[in-house]
């Protein structure tokens, strides 16, 4: 009784295997063909086993006449294909298991993948990721921001997916911040990285893709803005790990929704102008009262704070 690779390839030679089918085996002797790498165990099987299995085996005249004529390698080439095939349809890649976490307001987390990497999720973020990396790639996505911490592995780029911006290292650090509605940067600590724009630009002459290194960012105001890049302090964009705030030209506007993920209140302006004051400064951890009370001497304005809002008084600053 014939085998099924037997039989798949004896239909191949007669002629008679299916279109789909027939397809696979003559890309995969293409491919095969080409191949310069040693044997796969993965994909082939244990190369004794497969060598045994194709085996010359006596074929009677009749046969011979109605097979086209192949030669010793092609054959070969063939059987692996059969065993190709066979194997990947018996031994099909599960669906990955994904996992998504997500910090409320007021609440960070640091989650450590299986190959290493860190990654610290800032407040009001969510990550989705395999809860194993398959072969070949490390695919993670974002809504809101992190700092992540990638392990090198050249064979399995780390790429990270943000609605607007797609970055992929094999080992570095980096800041992405992609809150929704916000402008989206990615900011490099160590290492380089790859930034592609995924969204349609309105010019043909946006750059869409760039190489950024340590100190630079690169910052996508929108979908239809070009993407900018600029040389910038690393560790002033990546400071909310430690809860630290640099505060160099950042406005009382900007500050406040920072303050509002971390802290999870709402800051509510009594006069418009106040979110235009500029600061400076750096403001190391401490609690929501103490840091107002700091912003209220600062720039001369009064505040109340009353559950979860945070109210601002004042005409100048």
């Amino acid at each position: 009784m014939k085998s099924k690779e037997q039989q798949l390839l004896e239909n191949y030679l007669k002629g008679t295997l299916p279109e789909n089918r027939k397809k696979l085996v003559e890309e995969f002797y293409e491919m095969e063909s080409q191949r310069t790498t040693q044997w796969d165990t993965h994909l082939m099987g244990k190369k004794e086993e497969v060598k045994n299995r194709i085996k010359p085996r006596p074929i009677s005249s009749k046969t011979t006449r109605r097979l086209p004529l192949v030669n010793i390698a092609a054959s070969l080439l063939l059987a692996l294909a059969v065993s190709y095939i066979l194997y990947a349809s018996l031994h099909k890649s599960p669906a990955l298991e994904m996992v998504e976490k997500t910090t409320s307001f007021g609440q960070t987390s640091t989650i450590q993948l299986e190959d290493g990497s860190i990654i610290w999720l800032n407040a009001g973020s969510t990550v989705s990721y395999p809860k194993h990396f398959p072969s070949g790639s490390r695919q993670v996505t974002l809504l809101g921001e992190a700092f992540f911490e990638v392990q090198p592995d050249a064979s399995r780029p780390f790429v990270v997916s943000t609605p607007m911006m797609t970055t992929t290292v094999l080992g570095t650090s980096f800041n992405i911040a992609a809150y929704h509605r916000d402008p989206t940067a990615i900011t490099v600590s160590t290492g380089k990285v790859l930034v592609q724009q995924t969204t349609a630009a309105s010019s043909s002459q946006t750059k869409k893709e760039m190489i950024l290194y340590p100190n630079e960012q690169a910052i996508l105001e929108d979908s239809d803005s070009p993407m900018a890049k600029a040389s910038v302090n690393a560790e002033r964009y990546s400071s909310w790990r430690n809860e630290e705030y640099f505060l160099d030209q950042m406005t009382m506007g900007t500050l406040a929704g920072t303050l509002e993920r971390r802290f999870g209140v709402r800051f509510i302006f009594h006069d418009e102008q106040l979110k235009n004051c500029q600061l400076s400064g750096r403001v190391k951890k401490q609690s929501l009262s103490a840091l107002m009370e700091l912003l209220a001497t600062t720039l001369a304005i009064e505040y109340k704070i009353e559950g979860k809002k945070v109210h601002l008084y004042g005409h100048n600053c």
